[in-house]
């Protein structure tokens, strides 16, 4: 389906303070990362002094005609102006809580999932998609001092698997796809900029386009290439002035 898409339109909330302007963002969302990252910079004065502090939560969002999307949810790293970030707020998805949330126990009788589940509560994590694959259990794995990130590679290790684990939408995801309701098209000469491919992988950059997430799908028909794909990366970046562009990665 090809959308209409005019006056794109931006919202950004910080703490206790939302941005439609004045501001220039880059979200950054992978499939090979397992966290989803963002940058904020300010690119005007404002009358006063911005108290933005760390874990700070925050959410961007993009959109049109009133109709918004959310690309980015997560928690300030740095507060404003703190080292070399002058002007500039960097913010790391819900992967924050699990990197900081520390696991010393020991599992008896367990599985990959009751490990998981017992990490994600610990971290306060209550949304979750978690594969229901059958994995034997294990009779006695300790864990001293580890954060949930660990604990994953861990598990992985231990049962010789290796499952993709993200945030999207504010669910937690291991070894599951959040489910796509829409294939969204791209056409080429209608909503196309440009389509190259930089080190063997197709980058196909349109305008806003806040719906499409990592591991969806989309249609492609362009003459250099067709057909349906996986997305491995998506970009969004704007300034000041309401510019924004997307870049797809597949």
């Amino acid at each position: 389906m090809i959308d209409e898409l005019f006056y794109p339109e931006i919202i950004t909330n910080i703490g206790n303070y939302t941005f439609e302007k004045g501001i220039e963002i880059e979200v950054y969302s992978s499939e090979d990362s397992y966290y989803d990252w963002a940058k904020v910079r300010f690119t005007q004065n404002f009358n006063e002094k911005i108290n933005i502090n760390k874990k700070d939560e925050s959410l961007i969002e993009l959109g049109y005609d009133g109709d918004f999307e959310e690309v980015f949810k997560g928690y300030v790293v740095n507060p404003v102006n703190e080292g070399s970030y002058q002007n500039e707020v960097a913010l790391k998805d819900a992967m924050l809580l699990l990197e900081e949330t520390q696991i010393t126990n020991t599992f008896l009788d367990a599985t990959p999932q009751e490990i998981l589940r017992f990490c994600l509560n610990k971290a306060g994590i209550s949304n979750m998609k978690i594969s229901s694959k059958m994995y034997q259990k294990k009779r006695i794995i300790p864990i001293f001092k580890k954060n949930v990130i660990s604990v994953i590679e861990e598990i992985h290790s231990i049962w010789k698997i290796k499952e993709k684990f993200f945030f999207s939408d504010d669910v937690f995801y291991w070894g599951e796809k959040p489910e796509q309701k829409r294939v969204y098209e791209f056409e080429y000469a209608e909503n196309i900029i440009s389509l190259d491919r930089p080190g063997g992988v197709w980058e196909l950059e349109t305008v806003s386009a806040p719906f499409v997430k990592h591991s969806h799908k989309i249609r492609v028909n362009h003459p250099q290439i067709s057909g349906e794909f996986e997305v491995k990366k998506v970009v969004f970046s704007t300034n000041d002035t309401g510019f924004i562009r997307t870049k797809i990665y597949f």
